[in-house]
């Protein structure tokens, strides 16, 4: 409850910002598919805030937040894949648009699409294992992995114009991505400041089955709210 509510907070306004108009642009598919687009963008933005170390609330162990992430990383490129699948399906020629002569937010987005696919995988366990020497390299290497993916996103939603074309909206679709950026940096610095124990005990154990239940309980919050906006809006 600690961490849904927030985030269900945050996706309201998210919606509420970047989705103003009530005008349907080509079909119901087209505006789902839309609507999977900016619940991908949420949960990568998430990403950027559950990294997967331990937070003071739940009090839970380390592998708990890093199945969380991990969890929330599979949702984030299944939502790509139903945002690009469905923008095919409804409207085959978008494809052209992919090309090199193409328009550069539609490159940006495909190559979005792509680290977001790619960036996971590495992070598999005998992938990471294979490619990287230390720890310490993979980090770096995922962190920049997935800033280019959210740099690479953000870009392709303010250059295509499809909902977010107001000044406004641009600079702060802009700044959470900056903020985003620099916000894993501050929570590890804050979080290796705070006690191992929090009222004389320790950790709870053994939770990585709540993380796979909470990111189920997300998506569905996440799928229930954007209906009822959508139903809402039109």
């Amino acid at each position: 409850m600690f961490l849904i509510l927030p985030l269900c907070a945050a996706y309201s306004v998210l919606l509420l910002c970047f989705w103003p108009y009530s005008v349907m642009r080509l079909s119901i598919a087209w505006e789902a598919s839309m609507l999977c687009g900016f619940s991908a963008l949420f949960f990568l933005l998430t990403l950027f805030a559950l990294t997967g170390r331990p937070l003071p609330e739940p009090f839970f162990d380390g592998r708990f937040f890093l199945t969380l992430h991990r969890w929330l990383a599979w949702l984030f490129v299944g939502l790509v894949a139903l945002h690009a699948g469905g923008i095919i399906w409804v409207d085959p020629q978008t494809l052209y648009d992919v090309w090199p002569s193409g328009a550069p937010g539609m490159q940006f987005g495909a190559a979005a699409a792509a680290l977001a696919v790619v960036t996971p995988c590495l992070a598999l366990q005998r992938v990471r294992r294979g490619l990287y020497a230390t720890a310490a390299m993979f980090r770096r290497s995922h962190a920049l992995l997935a800033m280019a993916v959210l740099g690479a996103s953000v870009f392709h939603v303010v250059a295509t114009q499809v909902h977010v074309a107001l000044w406004w909206q641009v600079w702060m679709c802009v700044g959470i991505a900056m903020v985003a950026c620099v916000l894993p940096v501050g929570e590890r610095s804050l979080l290796a400041r705070l006690p191992t124990r929090h009222g004389g005990r320790r950790r709870r154990l053994h939770t990585a089955y709540l993380a796979r239940r909470l990111a189920g309980v997300m998506l569905c919050v996440a799928a229930c709210e954007t209906v009822v906006f959508v139903l809402w809006r039109h």
